[in-house]
């Protein structure tokens, strides 16, 4: 194992929500003996505790100098080509493109902040990659122009379209249209009446 690893791993909360789903589909299941329309909410509440429970026994991902392992899989940083990230906010669901048109989903169910900083450890090391679709180079350089440490992913400031002088010029005319009227300094011409 290398000597700068950095371990990500489930957040409980999944396994807690999970056993309260369960408690609710038990609880369904004894209350569809005396109405059977209660066994289709015990269906839904089982399945969602399936579900949440997957998500908790999803395996730790270890992120490295050299490679991340998810499990026991081992993929080198020089292999990752495409990182996209799902809308998901949490659990997070990562597309990876690997060499040779390989495709691997990342699932990571964890806290906000974990899952922010398990983004940053592949864009950091995943050289080679874009990240939907912006290539490494041009994704760092934008980041460094927004004056962010990598962890936020808006603008502090926004980008400037005009000098000072032009904005001061625009508003001068938009003060001068507002008192009077119009722009030229012609008079009104009353055949230009449509």
């Amino acid at each position: 194992m290398e000597p700068s690893v950095e371990i990500f791993v489930p957040s409980r909360l999944y396994a807690r929500v999970g056993w309260a789903a369960l408690a609710g589909s038990l609880v369904c299941v004894l209350c569809g003996f005396r109405a059977p329309l209660a066994f289709i909410p015990g269906l839904l509440c089982a399945i969602t505790a399936a579900a949440l429970f997957w998500l908790a026994a999803r395996p730790a991902i270890r992120v490295g100098e050299n490679q991340f392992n998810v499990g026991d899989r081992a993929i080198a940083w020089r292999e990752v080509r495409e990182v996209n990230r799902s809308r998901f906010l949490s659990p997070l669901v990562v597309r990876i493109k690997l060499t040779n048109s390989r495709q691997k989903i990342l699932v990571y169910p964890g806290e906000p902040d974990r899952i922010e900083r398990l983004m940053f450890q592949l864009r950091k090391n995943s050289e080679l990659a874009t990240f939907d679709g912006v290539a490494y180079r041009d994704y760092w350089t934008w980041l460094s122009l927004s004056g962010s440490n990598g962890d936020a992913s808006t603008l502090d400031q926004p980008v400037r379209m005009l000098s000072e002088e032009e904005e001061d010029e625009i508003e001068r005319l938009y003060q001068k249209l507002k008192t009077v009227g119009r722009l030229d300094s012609r008079g009104a011409d009353p055949k230009e009446k449509d």
